[in-house]
């Protein structure tokens, strides 16, 4: 709840209004009473005097004192009901905006269990505690739109994702069963490209599924150096193939703090990512530098670039800065967002950095020092 000062207390919490209320209450009693007793009981008891005359006799005297009771009791009986009314009214006025707020925070957690996620409640004036309450409820209710929605969109994404190597193999096949294709080399190859494609897709699943689950990583003091010869090493094959020159600047010194091998999958993703978009002819670098506070390896190319309004989502499942040319080059869109959460899981961050379109981009994983 949030920390308010003492003055505070009593009048935004829930809990003091309605001591303040309780107290107002018993507060109108005792005035109410005190008053319709003191106007009524005098006058009731002064018209008895008036009507009878004098007192004069012990008749007289006894005709008082029952007077006085009569007169009493009434005027008690008056007090009393007048301030049951009063009482009556400052307790509705006291709970009936906690009343309303409940019934509309119970409408929309029957919302929400029915899966309209899109509802949300107003915080109303019911005290700091409805308030809390009711902010709690609405973040519910966006986290779980937000995973509804992110839910459809991988299910929508994954079934696309599918759909090209599924239909390639089942074209492939047919062709071949018609005899329309050999089953040559070249046929072969296809099919295996297409299986290829699915076996990847599936491991970046299982790797994203993983980061959502809370990836293990088992730091050590890694030389940054071998990180990016082991790396360029693993990547050397794949780069020449396609004429893209990669190599490492300079010589980097310093030790940071990482699990090798999961180091070593984040610079093969993003090592694949450049050279997806990076033409033939072009140039990828991989550096590092290292400080006290730690050590950042930078994986840059002078490809196809980033705009700027795609920069912040270039680390969601399945996003693509260019839809039609990252499916025809292979990836999955899939290995930035696993990246990301090992990042996150060494306690570092990764960031992406880009002047523009066919401007290069920069890829920063930044990692504690050792």
């Amino acid at each position: 709840m949030p920390r308010l000062r003492p003055g505070e207390r009593f009048g935004r919490t829930f809990y003091g209004r309605l001591l303040l209320g309780q107290l107002a209450i018993a507060v109108a009693l005792l005035a109410t009473v005190g008053i319709v007793a003191g106007t009524v009981g005098p006058s009731l008891f002064h018209l008895h005097l008036v009507e009878n005359g004098p007192l004069e006799s012990a008749e007289d005297l006894v005709y008082a004192d029952r007077a006085f009771t009569s007169a009493l009791w009434v005027s008690l009986a008056v007090a009393v009901a007048v301030a049951s009314v009063v009482a009556v009214a400052i307790g509705l006025a006291t709970v009936r905006p906690l009343r309303r707020q409940l019934r509309q925070l119970a409408e929309l957690a029957g919302e929400v269990a029915a899966g309209d996620y899109a509802q949300r409640v107003e915080p109303g004036s019911a005290g700091a505690e409805i308030e809390l309450l009711a902010a709690s409820l609405n973040s519910m209710a966006a986290q779980l739109q937000e995973s509804e929605e992110a839910r459809k969109r991988l299910l929508a994404d994954l079934a696309h994702e599918l759909r090209t190597p599924i239909a390639s193999l089942a074209v492939t096949v047919e062709a071949v069963t018609d005899g329309v294709l050999e089953p040559d080399q070249s046929t072969l190859a296809t099919l295996t490209e297409q299986a290829d494609r699915l076996t990847r897709l599936a491991g970046d699943l299982r790797d994203i599924s993983d980061a959502e689950g809370g990836l293990a990583v088992h730091p050590l003091p890694c030389d940054v150096a071998d990180l990016l010869e082991k790396a360029r090493a693993a990547a050397a094959e794949a780069y020449a193939a396609k004429g893209v020159r990669l190599e490492v600047e300079g010589a980097p010194a310093g030790t940071v703090r990482a699990d090798a091998q999961r180091v070593g999958q984040v610079l093969a993703n993003l090592l694949s990512n450049a050279l997806r978009h990076t033409p033939s002819g072009g140039l990828v670098s991989l550096a590092a530098t290292v400080g006290p506070d730690g050590g950042v390896l930078t994986v840059t190319d002078n490809g196809d670039g980033i705009d700027a309004a795609h920069l912040p989502y270039v680390f969601e499942r399945f996003y693509r800065t260019d839809t039609a040319r990252a499916r025809d080059a292979g990836g999955t869109g899939i290995g930035l967002a696993i990246s990301s959460e090992i990042a996150r899981a060494h306690g570092g961050v990764l960031t992406a950095a880009s002047p523009g379109r066919d401007k290069g981009a920069t890829f920063a994983l930044t990692l504690p020092s050792a």
